[in-house]
């Protein structure tokens, strides 16, 4: 939508119990400082204000926002130093600045946030080096600005010191922990017919699943956690596969998150456990949508004349169709423009967007859709879903407004950036050809979805919202299925001529 006449861009531990970790984990906490310290509640997360390494010194400093209270272990394989905190959040560093890679007995420092509500800094080591427990040194210069002394790096000859408290006056430092905690991923496969992804470690796994708002993939974060050696991600996806991406996000200490990008057509219905040392998460296809070795299925409607829709020569994709991705613009919250009697965009765009995907499945088109409910989405990740798949064309679908109580702008028009001039065409004269409605013209703009796109791309305004005239079509449901044919339409028409 646009509230001018003027092109603008597009709004568009679960911890497993198993007796090694309740030994290790969490057995340090630091006491609280009476008079010094206040925890913040671990429902507000503070942030992170800075931190620094200086090697020379081989001391740690950082600041935080609100007081914090540190919990502080010592891991072995690869030896490593790992200090949390709780009731902070690392939002406010930038993430180019957390790490810092460092010659010598320290090979790197780094911060990351593994829960929602806990930082955590790691100081690793190289290999073949250690440190002594009793010679770290935490040092509050206030409830919220704390420095940690390390001792110098030692080689490793024998067994690294029991765990022990340290004290510095009449304030206690953290207790430091030790062990060997990581749990190794032997493997990572898709079974199924690809709709489960099977995750199996050499211990109990703790991990985490939820929904990445950023980038719209699943993320499945194992903690304290390492890829096993020579263990490979699935790969080699198409269009047609339950999930479309898999990849590995490494900007998290001491955590595997594993990436998952699963295909609009599928369910995402969680992660299980399959025992101790193993989890799967379980896609389910939509309904009508058939899983990949059962081929392709119709999915239910009627539209008006489908014995008018240009049959194509499929071409491409493992059954050989066409791939479309189709955009229905906004969702979730933010539901676009709102226009006379409250008729919403998201609601408009929806609707004509999955009778769109129905048609052309049903002339032989494999359709992807960016969403397929009320849900929000950034303008990156359907951009890249769609160069993801390799995908043909790239369609949006808008609805207009324009502000100041003008009734009287109605009217359709479609966006095109470079590739997309002749579907754009034939799109636009094909809405004209089945509608009585404004002419407002195919134009060039530089929205981020047509720019962002490696393949065809346009975005159609069905009309506005606002308009007296406009409004009347779009919220009427029957108006909105011959809007849908007639976009499909002018799509299968340019398919034709270009294929």
């Amino acid at each position: 939508m646009k509230t001018t006449n003027q092109p603008t861009d597009k709004k568009f531990g679960k911890f497993s119990d198993s007796r090694l970790w309740k030994t290790l984990l969490w057995q340090c906490i630091l006491p609280s400082l009476i008079g010094v310290v206040c925890l913040s509640s671990p429902a507000e997360a503070s942030r992170l204000q800075n931190w620094r390494f200086q090697a020379n010194q081989n001391q740690l400093s950082f600041r935080t926002a609100t007081p914090v209270q540190p919990k502080a272990q010592l891991i072995s394989d690869p030896v490593r130093l790992v200090i949390d905190l709780p009731g902070i959040s690392i939002a406010d560093i930038p993430r180019n600045l957390r790490s810092q890679s460092i010659r010598g007995a320290i090979r790197e420092v780094r911060v990351g946030q593994v829960e929602p509500n806990m930082a955590r800094i790691v100081v690793e080591l190289a290999n073949g080096y250690t440190l002594d427990p009793l010679g770290v040194k935490f040092e509050p210069v206030s409830g919220n600005n704390w420095t940690v002394q390390l001792p110098e790096p030692q080689p490793i000859n024998g067994a690294v010191r029991p765990a022990v408290t340290v004290s510095s006056g009449e304030e206690r430092s953290p207790q430091i922990a030790q062990g060997n905690g990581f749990a190794t991923i032997e493997s990572v496969k898709l079974v199924n017919n690809g709709t489960q992804l099977v995750i199996r470690s050499d211990r109990p796994i703790q991990y985490n699943a939820s929904w990445d708002r950023q980038t719209l993939d699943y993320a499945i974060q194992i903690f304290s956690a390492q890829l096993g050696e020579g263990v490979r991600l699935p790969n080699g996806f198409n269009a047609n596969n339950p999930v479309l991406s898999l990849q590995e996000r490494e900007d998290e200490p001491e955590t595997v998150t594993l990436m998952v990008q699963p295909n609009p057509n599928y369910h995402v219905i969680g992660v299980v456990s399959q025992g101790p040392n193993q989890i799967a998460l379980q896609l389910q296809p939509k309904a009508g949508v058939s899983s990949p070795s059962q081929g392709s299925a119709s999915r239910p409607i009627t539209p008006v004349s489908p014995d008018n829709y240009p049959q194509i020569q499929a071409r491409r994709a493992q059954d050989g169709r066409l791939v479309i991705v189709i955009d229905p613009g906004h969702g979730g919250i933010d539901p676009g423009a709102v226009g006379l009697g409250g008729l919403r965009e998201t609601d408009v765009v929806l609707d004509i967007s999955l009778q769109l995907s129905q048609i052309l499945e049903q002339s032989g088109i494999q359709v992807i859709m960016t969403r397929q409910d009320e849900r929000t989405i950034d303008l990156a990740p359907r951009t890249q879903l769609a160069n993801r798949v390799n995908a043909d064309l790239f369609v949006s679908v808008h609805a207009n407004a324009v502000g100041g109580g003008r009734t009287e702008v109605n009217g359709v028009e479609t966006y095109y950036y470079q590739s997309g001039n002749l579907l754009a065409q034939y799109i636009q004269n094909s809405i004209l050809q089945n509608f009585t409605m404004n002419n407002r013209g195919v134009k060039q703009a530089r929205f981020y979805v047509l720019r962002n796109t490696q393949m065809p791309a346009v975005l159609v305004e069905v009309g506005f919202v606002t308009g007296n005239y406009d409004s009347r079509i779009l919220a009427n449901p029957d108006e909105r299925t011959r809007m849908a044919e007639a976009i499909a339409r002018g799509i299968l028409q340019y398919v034709q001529r270009t294929r």
